[in-house]
């Protein structure tokens, strides 16, 4: 594939969670919507050959989901069996992108000549659902870039949200978090990683919330594959009241 235009994924675009369920239901099917597009506007749908996606349950332990086509979306399902907080995890594989003297190119470095930079694009995303029953909730699943909520809760507007970066679970300092309300794409807030990786980031508006880092690192480059990994982390908070 080749392209004079810069491709959607290289010049920001990314995946992000939604639902509109208040709490988990056991006996209720969740429906979690798999997004496309750039600061919660949708523009396109998902290769679902590239997404990899999970839950966690209330005891911590992960099972295995099945994205499935909608119109301009994909879907998760599952049927909570337990009460409490449950984590919807997805990993997408957006391939690898390489730029040449005539433009874009779908694959690595090594298929093309003249190459000028190439990059490996992989996404993490997840929701957190409220549950009736216990609280206890590890935040940390282990992705290889992660936003961490601190004390996770129902959140009202004018409240502020505590997060944390981390990075091959390490704190990830100085990276930019950038929060976007849904509705307001345009209007974005961007806070800096204090040394430890934590920031504060006040919830202005009632609504669905999203909250993006992108980093790149030339330490995970692979010899005529591509020169870097960009990697994309988004975390969304789902009605705000």
């Amino acid at each position: 594939m080749t392209d004079k235009k810069v491709p959607d994924i290289v010049r920001g675009h990314e995946i992000w969670l939604e639902h509109d369920m208040q709490h988990v239901h056991i006996g209720e099917t969740v429906e979690c919507k798999v997004l496309y597009g750039h600061n919660m506007a949708i523009d396109g749908m998902a290769n679902i050959e590239g997404v990899k996606a999970a839950v966690f349950n209330p005891l911590n332990e992960k099972h295995d989901l099945s994205a499935e086509c909608e119109d301009d979306y994909l879907v998760l399902r599952f049927d909570p069996v337990h009460d409490g907080y449950h984590i919807i995890s997805v990993e997408y594989d957006a391939g690898i992108y390489t730029v040449t003297d005539d433009g874009w190119h779908k694959g690595p470095k090594s298929d093309y000549q003249n190459v000028k930079s190439s990059g490996c694009y992989y996404q993490y995303a997840k929701t957190i659902i409220s549950g009736h029953g216990s609280k206890d909730l590890n935040p940390v699943i282990g992705h290889e870039l992660e936003i961490i909520p601190i004390d996770f809760r129902h959140y009202h507007a004018g409240e502020e949200i505590g997060l944390q970066v981390l990075y091959d679970g390490v704190a990830l300092p100085r990276v930019v978090i950038t929060a976007v309300f849904s509705g307001n794409e345009d209007d974005v807030v961007e806070k800096s990683t204090d040394s430890d990786g934590n920031a504060l980031i006040k919830l202005d508006k009632s609504g669905n919330w999203m909250f993006k880092v992108r980093h790149a690192d030339q330490d995970k480059g692979i010899e005529d594959q591509y020169d870097e990994k960009v990697i994309t982390a988004i975390f969304t908070v789902m009605g705000v009241h």
